[in-house]
């Protein structure tokens, strides 16, 4: 069913160099992992509302939204949000959601297209639910990795999780390089038959991993 609500900034962070985190009060606000949310801001021009994808859980007491900021009038006033500030949020929305019934999920995911996995990800973990999942996170660099202290900690909650970060521009990197191709995913994905794929990214990438994976 969806809501309308006016809704306060509870805390802000700087996730990446590029990446503003805001987390809001929850409200009540009642979501399935993976869906988003209209959100509008005082921009004073057309350019006022945006999707954003929900980050967190449904099991987690706070909504939080992650964006890439530019200098669209809509980031730049997300960017300048302080704490106290109130955001209007509609939603839910989006068929985009965990299929708790799956047995082996992998999910790929580019730059901020992670938001939702970070979500469907904490709530599988916090529902300790059986399904192995398998997360491939690609950036241009180390930097740019989002959520980048939690994926450990996640990883020791869920035996069922792996995280695989793989780094396309920086030399000095030292774990996986390269965007997110077929060895890759032959490598961490036995059976290709069995396994549900989300992908989330820029255009490109979702539209050149959805045909290789046709393929």
């Amino acid at each position: 069913m969806l809501q309308t609500l006016e809704i306060q900034v509870i805390e802000t962070k700087q996730e990446t160099p590029t990446v503003k985190s805001i987390k809001l009060e929850k409200n009540n606000f009642d979501y399935k992992p993976g869906q988003y949310a209209m959100m509008e801001l005082e921009t004073g021009d057309e350019n006022n509302i945006h999707p954003l994808s929900i980050a967190s859980s449904p099991t987690e007491n706070f909504l939080l939204f992650s964006t890439k900021i530019s200098e669209s009038s809509f980031k730049k006033i997300f960017n300048s949000l302080q704490i106290g500030d109130k955001v209007k949020i509609k939603g839910p929305m989006g068929i985009f959601v965990l299929n708790e019934n799956a047995k082996n999920i992998v999910f790929l995911g580019g730059g901020i297209g992670i938001t939702p996995f970070r979500d469907m990800v904490r709530y599988a973990t916090d529902k300790k639910l059986s399904i192995k999942l398998t997360l491939i996170y690609s950036n241009r660099t180390p930097d740019e990795v989002c959520y980048k202290e939690e994926w450990p900690q996640l990883e020791k909650q869920n035996p069922n999780l792996k995280v695989v970060n793989t780094i396309t521009d920086d030399p000095n990197w030292q774990g996986r390089k390269g965007r997110i191709n077929e060895e890759m995913i032959k490598e961490f994905c036995s059976d290709l038959n069995s396994i549900l794929f989300y992908i989330c990214g820029p255009p490109g990438m979702v539209e050149g991993l959805s045909q290789l994976l046709k393929s």
